[in-house]
């Protein structure tokens, strides 16, 4: 008896005896029909399925158009590329695979490496079909109608074999792979293996496919498709052809998701499909199955707050406002907003990753980079622009870099919202770093540089409390620090250090030394020279020696009785001498110095004078040592930058009679605190 079996690809014989029914009569009861349709021209039998609803028109993907008679289809398969021409974003390996056909170099074993729903499976079989069309491949332009094209694009070829990676990894796989090489195709001009997941394969599976990969029988072609390249042995990639699938643009994937919309018959916001863009990450599979989710949720629109809703993302504005609160240093008014999101169903993952795609966007203007905006619309860029003014980029860096690290921290713990909760007030108790990094300047010793000068492009800096440059100079010396609160009711920021040098303090505790006999040494003296090399020759390697990176600057002038070398120090470079000062440093300096003389010696540091104004330093346990510790402003910075506070300078303050404002309207307060000075 010859029966059908479903899916067995035609008839097959059943050597079984058939038996007689019971009761051949009219009345006897005649055997149910079959669930599929007997094909006569070897196919697999068609199921009779009841028909779907449909949500729009037939797919251009020959396997997966859906008849009244067939199954669904995802949407992400019913609009898989089936020609080079449907390929979104990957136009360099379209490029170079229509040549080498056309040219006729194709070779022997090619690599796709990309991340997920770039189009690697897609481009292995529209490469396939390319090779093995039936009506004139190999062609650049599958005709997608033989049968070849057709079973090609299901997966179903008998002559194009699609394997897993991560189930077949072991070396009898490989065996198995390598018999059928050697056997010719059955109906087509290649036998192509399409490996997906190479780098699932063992170590011995690799090694063991290595001398057919590099000499394949001519039928044979290998395709392989990754997402970890660097896991695949060397020996592996210099026997193929890489191709690196770059991840898809936003813009391109909005545009292919509109395309799909208007085919299903469903009306969609531009606005809308930016989120669901920005959500699938660069890959078109992720968006078109998050499209299929929001199709299936029903409604005649597709909107912005829909997808917001359906997703589970935190909404745009929410999100903006979020950052709002953070640039202005409200972190009451950010864990709130938080807390409403969190209400909403919103996770607060979700909500830390928006708020770092919006930063992003903001980085980028305040660097000046025209760019494209990856998470803000083209509505929401004033908003963006107001952020990137408010915020230095000195502080964008910070914030961005404290956002960053807590979404490393929240992978496997279970307190995801503490430490979102935490890195946004981190975030919101942030200071001026343009600001600080003056301070910083001042309390080394150095002269900020100018905005006329460069670095931040000409940012304005608030130099307010920390120097009054337009005071005329005078002998009547201020104390820089002022715990009083100011006018306004808030906190008035102190006056950490004020602007003169460092080197005024040095001059003076230069001048208030005996100085010693300076014996004229001839410059051309061998002694000097032998110095001068060995000083050169620390510079050049003062990495090594962990000296000062600007050490160079820096030359020993004259060797003074007995056994002193004197460095002249500009005012600028106060920090160096500093530093070089340094017991461990110092030694290392003595010991090149006097290895290279043949006599010891040691260096002292000749600090010059920065002006004719004379300064005071106070040394540690002064009062102005206690002053400046007792200002919260002052401690926040030493315990930010682990800095120790070494000396106060203090610049004289111009007399009574020549301030502005000085005489019948003066401060009273003002003149209390220069008499306490």
């Amino acid at each position: 008896m010859i029966r059908l079996v479903p899916g067995g690809g035609g008839a097959r014989i059943d050597r079984r005896r058939p038996t007689r029914a019971r009761g051949t009569g009219s009345g006897s009861k005649q055997p149910p029909p079959l669930p599929w349709s007997p094909r006569l021209d070897g196919a697999p039998p068609v199921a009779r399925t009841t028909s779907l609803t449909s949500l729009g028109s037939p797919s251009p993907d020959a396997s997966g158009a859906r008849a009244g008679a067939e199954a669904y289809t995802v949407v992400a398969r019913r609009y898989r590329p089936q020609r080079f021409e449907d390929v979104v974003g990957q136009d360099h390996v379209v490029r170079a695979l229509r040549n080498a056909i056309r040219l006729d170099r194709v070779a022997q074993a090619y690599l796709f490496s990309g991340t997920r729903g770039v189009g690697k499976t897609s481009m292995a079989r529209i490469f396939a079909k390319a090779l093995n069309c039936e009506r004139g491949g190999p062609t650049e332009t599958p005709c997608n109608e033989c049968d070849t094209c057709r079973r090609i694009a299901t997966g179903e070829d008998t002559d194009v074999i699609e394997i897993d990676g991560a189930s077949n990894n072991g070396v009898e796989s490989v065996r198995e792979l390598r018999q059928g090489a050697g056997l010719r195709p059955i109906r087509s001009r290649y036998k192509i293996y399409y490996i997906d997941e190479v780098h699932m394969l063992s170590t011995s599976a690799f090694n063991a496919l290595l001398k057919t990969l590099e000499e394949p029988p001519s039928h044979v072609k290998f395709v392989f498709a990754t997402t970890e390249p660097n896991k695949i042995p060397i020996t592996v990639l210099s026997r193929c052809q890489r191709f690196d699938f770059a991840g898809i643009g936003p813009e391109r994937i909005v545009d292919q998701l509109a395309t799909i919309c208007d085919r299903e018959g469903v009306e969609a916001d531009r606005e809308a499909l930016h989120v669901v863009a920005r959500r699938a990450a660069g890959s078109m599979r992720d968006a078109q199955s998050l499209l299929e989710q929001l199709l299936s949720s029903g409604g005649d629109r597709l909107t912005a707050d829909r997808v917001h809703q359906v997703l589970g993302i935190a909404g745009d504005d929410r999100v903006l406002d979020l950052l709002d609160a953070l640039a202005d240093r409200d972190a009451g008014r950010a864990l709130q907003l938080l807390d409403r999101a969190v209400d909403d169903g919103v996770q607060p993952t979700d909500v830390l990753n928006s708020s770092i795609e919006f930063l992003r966007d903001v980085l980028v203007i305040a660097a000046g980079a025209d760019v494209p905006a990856l998470a803000a619309l083209p509505g929401q860029r004033e908003r963006i622009a107001a952020l990137a003014r408010r915020w230095s980029l000195d502080t964008i860096l910070a914030a961005q870099q404290i956002l960053a690290e807590a979404r490393g921290r929240l992978r496997g713990s279970p307190h995801t919202r503490l430490l979102v909760e935490l890195a946004l007030c981190r975030v919101a108790r942030l200071e001026d770093l343009a600001e600080l990094r003056e301070v910083i300047a001042l309390l080394s010793g150095m002269e900020p540089r100018s905005p006329a000068s460069g670095g931040d492009g000409g940012k304005k800096k608030s130099a307010e409390p920390l120097t009054s440059a337009a005071m005329p100079a005078s002998p009547a010396p201020r104390r820089s620090v002022d715990h009083g609160p100011g006018t306004n009711g808030h906190e008035r920021t102190p006056e950490v250090v004020t602007r003169a040098s460092a080197a005024e303090a040095e001059a003076e505790i230069e001048a208030e030394r005996p100085s010693a006999p300076e014996p004229a040494v001839p410059s051309g003296s061998d002694p000097m020279d032998r110095l001068r090399e060995a000083w050169a020759e620390l510079a050049e390697r003062a990495e090594d020696y962990k000296l000062p990176a600007h050490f160079r600057k820096l030359e020993p002038a004259r060797l003074e009785s007995p056994g002193v070398v004197v460095v002249p120090v500009p005012p600028a470079y106060n920090y160096l001498a500093d530093r070089c000062e340094a017991p461990e440093l110092r030694s290392r300096i003595e010991s090149q110095l006097s290895e290279a003389i043949g006599r010891p010696v040691c260096f002292r540091f000749e600090r010059e004078a920065a002006g004719p104004a004379a300064s005071t330093a106070s040394e540690p346990g002064s009062e102005a040592h206690r002053a400046i510790l007792d200002d919260d402003f002052a401690r926040q910075l030493v315990s930010r930058f682990e800095a120790q506070l070494r000396r106060v300078d203090a610049r004289p303050e111009p007399e009574h009679s020549g301030r502005p404002g000085a005489g019948a309207g003066a401060d009273p307060e003002d003149d209390r605190e220069d008499s306490d000075d």
